[in-house]
């Protein structure tokens, strides 16, 4: 049986999201591995983004949600890849963050790439992005910057927000031909919320880069 290494940023194992994942993911053997894995509380708190920092947004172990330095979960990142990926057949990463330097003797399957790729060919005239912090506005507009004519942001945290306040933002993206939920966080609930209240379509990381590895790891 092949095997699967899930990366987080975060700490693992994200129940939150891989029990949702597998139906997509076929007949694999998981490996779960977190950046913040055996860090303490000291540790994490020093990865804590600076006001002129690019954030990220992941979930400790305990549900609750935490803020992280882009470069320095990079730094954390390679490291990670470097140690597992002698022992898995795949890896995949469980954030939706644009990471310059991220390579693998593996095949390695980062969702934001997947993401732009996908949007870009739809040819979408205005797009909605969703992400979980607004402090990630100047990063996300240039990520997708290009892949629209016009680009609608909005910010709710995937782990600290309600249902009700998912059903609250979506009348700002019914104007929207595409909506792309822009974390791993955002679950099928979301997505089926958001096309629901818009009646837009609406791509869901998690499932999306799920349908990826399902696909590489048939046969």
């Amino acid at each position: 049986m092949k095997r699967l290494a899930l990366v987080t940023i975060g700490q693992s194992p994200r129940v939150d999201v891989v029990p949702e994942i597998k139906p997509y993911l076929g007949n694999l053997e998981i490996l779960e591995v977190g950046a913040l894995d055996g860090l303490s509380q000291e540790e994490i708190e020093a990865l804590h983004p600076r006001e002129e920092d690019e954030v990220l947004v992941s979930r400790l172990r305990d549900g609750r949600q935490v803020k992280l330095r882009r470069d320095k979960i990079e730094d954390r990142l390679k490291l990670l890849i470097r140690e597992i990926e002698d022992r898995v057949d795949l890896i995949g990463l469980l954030c939706t963050g644009k990471f310059e330097g991220l390579s693998s003797r593996k095949l390695l399957v980062e969702p934001s790439l997947i993401l732009t790729k996908v949007v870009e060919s739809l040819n979408a005239a205005t797009l909605g992005i969703l992400i979980p912090d607004p402090a990630q506005e100047g990063m996300t507009l240039e990520k997708w910057r290009g892949k629209a004519k016009e680009i609608v942001i909005r910010s709710l945290s995937p782990y600290e927000s309600t249902k009700e306040s998912f059903a609250k933002v979506a009348p700002d993206f019914k104007e929207c031909d595409l909506i792309v939920l822009d974390c791993i966080g955002y679950s099928l609930e979301v997505k089926r919320t958001l096309s629901s209240l818009t009646g837009k379509p609406v791509i869901l990381p998690r499932t999306l880069m799920a349908r990826v590895i399902g696909e590489l790891a048939e046969g």
